[in-house]
């Protein structure tokens, strides 16, 4: 994933969310806090409307939502670790971990599903899952770098 420099990594940890809708939000609100997005309600929509359309949600008590959105500026993944897992699925899946993409609308090269992709293969892994899990939020940024611009 050579362009993969472009792409930011943010951790939000201890999030307090009854819901997937509540988890999303409150990441959309840091992305918004932190200066990533043009518009804090396009983004919110494109992804709570990706999540409508087909659950986000990959095993292992992780959530993987995503999009492609006029409202970001700036391609980020956001890593949102819960309080306390939440349902994820109609079928009562729960999420502690989340793991949201979000990239400009303008972008021809695909990032958002190398992202995806790419993220989505390493999540498989039990030695990555587990060392994600057990790490402070600068080290999980730096492991992220590391994995994910090594594609």
């Amino acid at each position: 994933m050579d362009n993969n420099s472009l792409v930011d990594f943010l951790v939000v940890s201890n999030i307090a969310a009854s819901s997937k809708e509540e988890v999303i939000k409150a990441l959309v609100a840091n992305l918004e806090e932190k200066n990533y997005l043009y518009s804090k309600a396009v983004f919110l929509n494109d992804v709570l409307e990706r999540e409508n359309t087909l659950s986000t949600y990959i095993g292992h008590e992780i959530g993987l939502p995503h999009s492609q959105s006029e409202g970001v500026k700036t391609p980020t993944v956001t890593v949102g670790r819960l309080a306390q897992p939440v349902k994820w699925t109609d079928e009562g899946d729960e999420v502690n971990t989340t793991f949201l993409i979000s990239v400009p609308k303008k972008n021809e090269d695909s990032l958002h599903l190398k992202i995806l992709s790419k993220l989505a293969r390493l999540l498989m892994h039990e030695s990555f899952r587990s060392e994600i899990r057990n790490i402070d939020e600068e080290n999980l940024v730096e492991i992220l770098n590391q994995k994910l611009r090594g594609a």
